[in-house]
């Protein structure tokens, strides 16, 4: 599922991100992290849960996982946000050896800064597929206010779920969710 709310906004996603999980407790964690060191996403995910997952892993750089081996989480890294084949090659082996693994991308307007919008759109792509043949799934988070309104578009094709942070005035509820029809 895409995730679309701007960063800039105070939006506490938490309940939003643990709902999508049916079973924290057995959840194979898979996160693409290029702006947060491992130990920090990992502690974010276990406050979200409530609790640790059964697996964890990240795909970072080498700069964000530093020196430190964690034993609680699985750290791999890539040299270059922009080679996204290697953080495909580097989150394959979690995709295929776990079962039901989720993937986390926070944040995709990470990538996008570093590759361009069809080199993002191909890798999701293989990466959906993937998750939809392994029983896994994804939650992708972007920011819409960073990217152009086409490429939001096209993106949202690539995903059965898209849930959408939209604040009114008006509603109790600030989340939408839109799901494809088959």
């Amino acid at each position: 599922m895409l995730v679309l709310r701007p960063r800039s906004a105070t939006v506490d996603d938490a309940g939003v991100k643990r709902a999508l999980i049916d079973d924290p407790e057995a959840a194979g964690l898979v996160g693409i992290s290029l702006s947060e060191q491992p130990a920090v996403w990992y502690d974010k995910w276990r406050g979200t849960l409530g609790c640790d997952p059964d697996t964890a892993a990240v795909v970072t750089t080498p700069e964000l996982a530093g020196d430190d081996d964690e034993d609680y989480v699985t750290v791999k890294t890539v040299t270059t946000p922009s080679n996204l084949t290697r953080i495909g090659v580097k989150t394959t082996p979690f995709l295929t050896r776990w079962d039901n693994p989720i993937v986390i991308v926070e944040s995709l307007s990470v990538l996008c800064q570093y590759a361009d919008s069809q080199e993002v759109y191909k890798f999701l792509h293989v990466l959906t597929t993937q998750l939809r043949s392994s029983g896994g799934e994804a939650q992708v988070y972007l920011d819409p206010m960073v990217e152009d309104d086409r490429t939001v578009e096209r993106l949202k094709g690539l995903f059965d779920s898209v849930i959408e942070y939209d604040p009114d005035e008006d509603s109790e509820d600030d989340w939408t969710v839109r799901r494809r029809r088959s």
